[in-house]
């Protein structure tokens, strides 16, 4: 099994993000991860971006795992929509199961 289908297997919430690295920081498990995708589909009216608008980091947190607090930081893009029929006119992309909207 490869370490991206052990990952899916054990952390599913994790299978649409590319872990970049993880690592030890005392007593806590720390990893960079961010989406893999070009573009992001608008909450308003579900048409796909790719006109990055700026970049944000998100800073998740779980329970311990063997002991270590686990943190990721998910690195998400905000996104412009170019669209006058569109009531948004940026967007933060979602990364369904670790992230909600507005969290």
């Amino acid at each position: 099994m490869s370490v991206p289908e052990l990952l899916a297997v054990w952390f599913p919430r994790l299978a649409r993000v590319r872990i970049g690295g993880v690592f030890l920081a005392g007593r806590s498990v720390r990893s960079r991860a961010r989406t893999p995708g070009p573009e992001a589909v608008c909450p308003g009216c579900g048409a796909a971006s790719r006109w990055v608008h700026g970049r944000a980091e998100r800073r998740l947190s779980d329970t311990a795992i063997a002991g270590r607090e686990t943190v990721i930081r998910l690195g998400v893009r905000r996104f412009c929509r170019r669209d006058d029929e569109c009531q948004k006119k940026t967007f933060a992309e979602q990364v369904p199961g670790p992230t909600v909207r507005s969290g």
